[in-house]
């Protein structure tokens, strides 16, 4: 337990402290966005940024910023089209929803008048 009341270990618990803090900030933020429906499509960006900031915990905690760098270029590097083609499904998507949603007015309207 020496290592608690080391300078390492202070460290390591202001970092560990501070992920959790952000955790619970960055949940209460994630629940407002989606009960206004707004992370919709962009989960996979929510998940990135979470994902960051535990890379810059880790940087901070073990101060090795050139391994947090390259663990973040590997992971820009294995994620980056997963990212944007999540979202462009989810506009793909939203726009066929929206152009259905057009024609079945438009069949109404038609169905109305006559």
């Amino acid at each position: 337990m020496d290592w608690l009341v080391s300078a390492d270990g202070r460290v390591a618990i202001a970092v560990l402290a501070g992920l959790v803090l952000f955790s619970w900030t960055y949940d209460r933020w994630v629940s407002r966005l989606e009960r206004e429906g707004k992370e919709r499509g962009y989960l996979s960006l929510i998940v990135a940024l979470g994902f960051a900031v535990t890379l810059g915990g880790f940087a901070l905690w073990t101060g090795n910023w050139v391994a947090a760098g390259q663990i973040l270029l590997c992971c820009v590097a294995s994620g980056s089209f997963m990212i944007v083609g999540s979202i462009r499904r989810y506009q793909d998507q939203r726009a066929r929803e929206e152009a259905q949603s057009r024609i079945e007015a438009e069949e109404s309207i038609r169905h109305a008048s006559s």
